[in-house]
């Protein structure tokens, strides 16, 4: 009896200590998968930042091999970094609904216990996933269902133009200026915050229904049956002189860079871990 008690004790032992180390191992594998993905992000966000000017339309950084146009030297920062070109087949193609909900996935904290899957390979991206005149220019999908929203923006002065596209808060825009040839980086929150967006579409909001209300009163006496209406187009401007508009020399440059790599190592964080665990 006595030895059966032992026997059993002993083997008990033995499988929590086995089980141990094997979990112990696992959690430094899945460590350090991580770690590379972080350095793989990382050096593609260093690589962005070096990138000298390029116009929307034509290349402009005086280089002997010059690119055709902004997004495609962007694009070549990903190719030399293990990144490939996603071209997906027409049933796989996502709609811009479903590359926004990808984005949102990979932010959420506490992840739905369905299974997400989606046919974008990992380590591969996507150029103008929602279409050419919708954000982003790129999606990126690094490993497991970590994505990210890139958005190049090119101009002769000192900041961008947003227009009615807007500033969306977790995309990552890269940014290059004629004026000073060279690119900085940053998340769409660190220029408006969640506060001033949630102005903005309470204005926008607002217009919608003065517009209907006018555009009523216009059709009741369309006399001519023309079908003339009004509409307002949201832009998004920036004003107040060098120290607000002046992305190089803004206080906040090196903070907002700095937040960009905090940004996607909180998202590599946020889903490896958690996936690799369950």
């Amino acid at each position: 009896m006595f030895f059966h008690k032992k026997l059993i004790q002993m083997t008990i032992y033995m499988f929590i200590n086995i089980n141990n180390r094997l979990l112990s191992t696992r959690i430094k594998h899945i460590f350090v998968r991580m770690e590379e993905t972080k350095q793989i992000a990382n050096k593609i966000v260093k690589e962005l930042l070096n990138l000298p000017y390029y116009k929307n339309y034509a290349a402009a950084s005086g280089a002997v091999h010059n690119f055709a146009q902004h997004e495609d030297a962007v694009a070549a920062v990903f190719n030399s970094n293990g990144l490939v070109q996603w071209i997906p087949n027409t049933n796989e193609k996502p709609s811009s609904e479903k590359v926004w909900s990808w984005m949102d996935y990979s932010l959420k904290i506490e992840k739905p216990e369905i299974q997400f899957v989606t046919p974008m390979p990992d380590f591969s991206y996507i150029s103008q996933p929602c279409g050419t005149h919708d954000s982003p220019d790129f999606l990126v999908k690094l490993n497991k269902n970590i994505f990210l929203g890139i958005e190049c923006k090119s101009a002769d002065g000192y900041f961008p133009m947003y227009n009615s596209g807007g500033i969306k808060q977790n995309l990552i825009y890269v940014f290059c200026s004629k004026k000073v040839n060279a690119t900085t980086v940053y998340v769409g929150k660190d220029v408006l915050s969640v506060e001033q967006q949630k102005i903005i579409d309470e204005l926008i909001s607002k217009q919608r229904l003065l517009e209907k209300e006018y555009n009523d009163k216009l059709k009741a006496i369309d006399i001519h049956h023309r079908g003339v209406s009004y509409y307002t187009r949201p832009m998004i401007q920036q004003s107040g002189g060098a120290e607000y508009t002046n992305y190089f020399t803004h206080e906040e440059r090196g903070q907002c860079e700095q937040n960009v790599y905090s940004f996607i190592d909180s998202i590599i964080e946020n889903n490896y871990g958690k996936l690799e665990m369950e």
